[in-house]
C-alpha cells in the first residue's frame, strides 16, 4: 500500500507540471446565409477537420455589408463574399480572395406581381438585392444591361440579410428580388410567385474565402491549415450529397430535404473547379464593379492586388499527392 501511495504521488507530482494540452487556434468566419451553398464548411466542422488543422473556428450568419467591415477591424478572420470584398477593394480596402467557389451566381430574379413577367415590367418598381455592391446588386445590373433596361428606372434595394429578402418577395412588398436556390423551393409553392430572370446564366463569382491583408500577412499558415480543411469539407461534400442535407437543417431547420437536394443539383453546374479563377475572369470581375462604382479604367487596380490563390494551389496539390479521400 505504501509503495502505491508513493506511486500515485509521482504520478500527480508529473501531472502538475506536465504542459497543458495546447488549445486549437479560434477563428471566427461569416457566411450569409445558413444554406448549402456553405456546407463545405459546415462538413469542415461537424467532420472535425477543422480541428485536424488545430482551428477552433466558429461560423456566424453575417451579409457582406456586415462581414467585410468586421474583417478589415480585426473583429472577423475569414468572409465568404467576394463581390463586397471586390467593391471595399477598389475603394481602398486592404484584402485578398483567397478562394472563390462559383464562377457564376447561383441566383434567380423571383416576383409575386402579377404583372411582372419581364424585367422591363420592374420599371418604376422596387428590386430586392442583398447588400449594396454584392454579387447580387451586380447580377440584376447586368441583367438589366443585357435587356436594355436602365438601372436608373428601378430602385434597387439592399434588405441586409437573406431572411429580410425572402420576406420581402414572398409579402410583395418589392417588385421582384434575386434569390438564392436554397430559397427557391418555398417559392415555387407559393402562389403567383413567379421567376422573371435566371441570372444564373451570368458570368459572376460568388462565395469563397476573403481574408484581410493584415491578417494574411500574420497568419498565413493558419490561413492554409483553414483552406485545408475547407477543401476537405468540400471534397466531402461532392461525395456525400446527403451529409450536405444533413449538415445543412442541422443550422437552418426550416429548410426541407427536397429544397436543399435542389440547390445542390443547381449549384454544381456553377461551381469552379478547383477554387481558382482565370486571370482574365478576375480582370472581368474587377471591370464590372468599377463600372457599377463609377471608377475610370485606368484608376483600376491590378489582380494581383486583389487575388491571392497560392496557397489554395499548394493545399490542393498536397492533398492530390497525399490521395487524400472524404
Amino acid at each position: 500500500m505504501r509503495q502505491l501511495a508513493k506511486t500515485l504521488a509521482a504520478l500527480a507530482l508529473l501531472t502538475a507540471f506536465a504542459p497543458a494540452a495546447r488549445a486549437n487556434e479560434p477563428m471566427k468566419m461569416a457566411v450569409p446565409g445558413l444554406l448549402s451553398a456553405f456546407a463545405d464548411f459546415f462538413l469542415a466542422v461537424d467532420k472535425g477537420y477543422f480541428a485536424e488543422e488545430g482551428l477552433d473556428v466558429t461560423i456566424i450568419q453575417a451579409g457582406g455589408s456586415i462581414a467585410i467591415p468586421a474583417l478589415l477591424s480585426g473583429d472577423l478572420q475569414y468572409a465568404t463574399s467576394p463581390g463586397v470584398a471586390l467593391s471595399a477593394m477598389l475603394r481602398g480596402g486592404a484584402l485578398k480572395i483567397v478562394y472563390v467557389n462559383n464562377d457564376h451566381v447561383p441566383y434567380q430574379l423571383w416576383s409575386l406581381a402579377p404583372g411582372v413577367k419581364t424585367l422591363a415590367d420592374l420599371k418604376g418598381k422596387q428590386v430586392g438585392i442583398e447588400t449594396r455592391g454584392d454579387t447580387h446588386e451586380l447580377a440584376v445590373r447586368r441583367a438589366f444591361a443585357g435587356d436594355g433596361v436602365d438601372t436608373s428606372d428601378i430602385a434597387l434595394t439592399p434588405l441586409n440579410n437573406r431572411g429580410a429578402v425572402v420576406a420581402a418577395v414572398t409579402s410583395g412588398a418589392v417588385g421582384a428580388a434575386s434569390m438564392m436556390m436554397d430559397e427557391l423551393e418555398r417559392l415555387r409553392t407559393t402562389p403567383g410567385a413567379h421567376m422573371v430572370y435566371d441570372l444564373e446564366t451570368i458570368p459572376l463569382i460568388a462565395g469563397g474565402g476573403v481574408l484581410s491583408d493584415d491578417f494574411l500577412k500574420d497568419h498565413r499558415e493558419q490561413t492554409k491549415h483553414f483552406l485545408r480543411a475547407a477543401i476537405k469539407g468540400r471534397r466531402f461534400a461532392d461525395a456525400h450529397p446527403d451529409a450536405v442535407v444533413e449538415a445543412t437543417r442541422k443550422r437552418n431547420p426550416v429548410q426541407t430535404p427536397e429544397e436543399i437536394k435542389r440547390a445542390i443539383a443547381s449549384d454544381v453546374l456553377l461551381r469552379t473547379k478547383d477554387g481558382t479563377i482565370s486571370p482574365e475572369l478576375q480582370k472581368q470581375e474587377i471591370a464590372n464593379r468599377g463600372a457599377v462604382l463609377g471608377i475610370p479604367p485606368d484608376k483600376l487596380r491590378d489582380p494581383a492586388t486583389m487575388f491571392d490563390f497560392t496557397m489554395l494551389r499548394e493545399v490542393v496539390a498536397d492533398l492530390d499527392k497525399s490521395g487524400w479521400k472524404p
